[in-house]
Parts: structure tokens; C-alpha cells; sequence
């Protein structure tokens, strides 16, 4: 009997167990599948905290869900006895040009509260930041935190209390259509659903090989570092999160000391790309060298004591746009996955969509720039 649901769910990291949370909230049968046992360090979705921000670089079209998952994410917090989400500030940093232009677009067309700032300016407020003296800085009082295994953890569990069914530590091996069911065969059993979800981030192209998505799998490593000096200058009342969009192509980011963490540092994108299965899990001096070389010339004070790192997987598409859409041949099969290495904040609202899309077909969501089309 526990083997046939209305929906499948293959893959319950962030964007899986969103979705699952949301359709056994509207009633709907579910049966989600995961590899290994979530929250996990295997994926994507690990490193204690990721970025939210509103005012988005990346372009317009994000804003109207990230602000949905704004709201979602409150409500959690409030029914939840641990963090999921802290909001104390997010502070981009570069030239007048690219992000920050960007950004100001996402902005000025959503009325959305922001502080520009000088180099100087920038300094003063925050000591422990040396900018450029021809950077300028976008202030924005809505940045923040999301903590990232308590809220997979809070979404699993809130869609467990609602019905779902959730296999852990069990694989999906193959799926085929036949008449009216999707036919799941893992390493432990088969299953049958009418509709399948598929969010299974860097094996997505392994899922679904005859779409030949042109999606390639970046390693990316994250650090944790003890200030070598200020340390209380490095903590959330006192410092923002920080994005700095360099002249050299590179881009990095930071987080301040959370829950005594450590202040937290990694380069966004410019990994190396690699299979999901192979993937070296541990940072290497090369990893960490280019780190500290960011932080010697930018963020001297923090370059202390290393305390931690972790190893994720951005899921990239060529635009590292999103990819949230049915199958080209079928509409009760909907693929939500590959999110580029920016898609962690948007978790809950992009849980409601799918949701809608399985049982409406449709959602009140712009998805146009998310389209499978553009990439096949």
C-alpha cells in the first residue's frame, strides 16, 4: 500500500523537501526519495547558513519569489524552536557597473529599501573592510541568514507530520511511463505514482539522460575562519554579509560569525567541474590559498585560524539561470533543480511553485526565464 502515491519526489534536499511539505499540506499523496539522509553533506545544500538578499543582481525576475520566500521563511521561524532564518544586513560591494548596476535595477523597481555607500563610507561603518577607494557599496537592511539544516530539516519534518512518505538512504535507479502511472524502481523496490518531481541537484543529468541538459557540476568549497583580530567587529550586530564583485572576474562572499561558528568565507563559482560521484569532498591548500589571498587584501582582520570547511556542488546551467519547468513531453513530470549556485533562499517559494504546477499547472510566478526550452 506504501507503494503508490499521487506524487514522487526524486531527490528531498532543499528544493525536494520544500515541495514536499507543501503538496502534502494541499492533501496530495507523497512518496520522496533521497540517496542518503537529509540533511546531508553529499549535496548541495550543506555549510550551516546561506545568503538571502532581495535586491537581485542576477535580474528582476527574482524578486517577486525571493520576497514570497521571505515571507514562508518567517512563518517557519516562528514555528520553529530553532533558527531558520536572521536577518542583520547584506552589503555588495564592487564598481558602478555589473552587480551593483544590477542590483540597483532590482531595487528601483521594487521599491526596495537601499543604503549607497562610498569606500569610505563602507570603511567607516565596517573597520574591517578595505574596498577599493573607487568601489562603492549597496546596503541592504533585509540581508541575512538561512540556516540551512534546520530548515530541511523543519520542511522534512513538517511534511512527514502531513503524510508524506519519505524514503531515506535508498536510490532511484531507472523510471519509465506506462499507461497512466510512472513506474520508480529503486535498489530496494518499485513504485507508482501518477506524477513525478524531479529535484535531485547535481545527478539530475543522470535522471534524465534523453533531455541531455547542458548542465555541468562546479565544486565549490566553503571556509570558516577565527578573526586574527576585531573578533567582536566579526558578529552579526556588528558586520553584514558581504559580496564582492572584483576586477580580476572573481566574486566572493561573506557571512559574519553566527551561532560562534566562525566567520565565514567562500568564492562563488570559479570552481572546477566535476562528477557528482568522484567528487573530492575535502578543500586542499589551492582551495584554501585563493581564500586567504581575498581575504589578505580585503578583509586582513579575518584572516586568522582556520576552523572549518566543507565541500558542496553548484548545479550549473550555461546563463546559471534557474531551471524550473515540466518536461518537454509531459506536464506531470516537473523538473526543478538546477539553481546555480543561488538558489538556496529562494527554497520555500520555489517548493510552493511546483506544488502549484502539479496541481494546477500553472503558477502566478513569471517562469519564462526558468524554461527548459532555452537550454535544448
Amino acid at each position: 500500500m506504501n507503494n503508490t502515491s499521487d506524487v514522487i519526489i526524486i531527490g528531498l534536499g532543499a528544493m525536494g523537501s520544500a515541495t514536499s511539505m507543501f503538496l502534502s499540506h494541499n492533501g496530495i499523496k507523497v512518496i520522496g526519495f533521497d540517496s542518503y539522509s537529509p540533511p546531508h553533506e553529499f549535496g548541495s545544500s550543506l555549510g550551516h547558513t546561506r545568503v538571502i538578499r532581495e535586491a537581485y543582481h542576477e535580474g528582476t525576475t527574482y524578486v517577486p519569489i525571493v520576497q514570497r520566500a521571505y515571507e514562508i521563511w518567517l512563518e517557519m521561524n516562528e514555528n520553529s524552536k530553532v533558527p531558520i532564518i536572521e536577518t542583520y544586513g547584506g552589503l555588495l560591494i564592487g564598481r558602478k557597473t555589473g552587480d551593483i548596476e544590477n542590483a540597483l535595477k532590482s531595487a528601483n523597481k521594487y521599491d526596495i529599501p537601499i543604503k549607497k555607500m562610498t569606500s569610505d563610507e563602507i570603511s567607516q561603518k565596517f573597520s574591517v573592510l578595505n574596498p577599493p577607494k573607487e568601489y562603492i557599496g549597496l546596503l541592504e537592511s533585509r540581508g541575512g541568514a538561512v540556516f540551512v539544516e534546520n530548515s530541511i530539516n523543519h520542511m522534512l519534518n513538517t511534511a512527514l507530520n502531513n503524510g508524506s512518505i519519505h524514503k531515506y538512504n535508498e536510490r532511484v535507479v531507472r523510471w519509465s511511463k506506462k499507461s497512466n502511472y510512472y513506474l520508480v524502481e529503486t535498489n530496494l523496490g518499485n513504485y507508482k505514482a501518477e506524477k513525478l518531481v524531479f529535484s535531485s541537484g547535481a545527478w539530475i543529468t543522470k535522471l534524465l539522460p534523453t533531455l541531455k541538459l547542458p548542465i555541468k557540476i562546479e565544486r565549490q568549497v566553503l571556509f570558516w575562519f577565527s578573526p586574527r583580530k576585531n573578533p567582536d567587529k566579526f558578529k552579526s550586530i556588528n558586520m553584514p554579509n558581504s559580496g564582492w564583485d572584483l576586477d580580476n572576474g572573481l566574486s566572493f562572499y561573506t557571512m559574519p560569525n553566527l551561532e560562534n561558528r566562525g566567520f565565514k568565507v567562500a568564492m562563488h563559482h570559479n570552481g572546477e567541474f566535476v562528477d557528482p560521484d568522484t567528487l573530492i569532498r575535502e578543500s586542499n591548500d589551492s582551495d584554501l590559498k585563493m581564500v586567504r589571498d581575498f581575504l589578505e587584501e580585503y578583509i586582513p582582520d579575518g584572516n586568522g585560524e582556520l576552523i572549518d570547511s566543507k565541500v558542496c556542488m553548484y548545479t550549473d546551467t550555461p546563463d546559471q539561470d534557474f531551471l524550473i519547468d515540466s518536461h518537454p513531453d509531459d506536464e506531470n513530470i516537473i523538473i526543478c533543480s538546477p539553481c546555480s549556485g543561488h538558489g538556496f533562499k529562494f527554497t520555500p517559494a520555489i517548493g510552493e511553485i511546483c506544488s502549484s504546477l502539479i496541481i494546477n499547472n500553472s503558477t502566478n510566478f513569471d517562469l519564462d526565464k526558468f524554461s527548459l526550452e532555452r537550454l535544448i
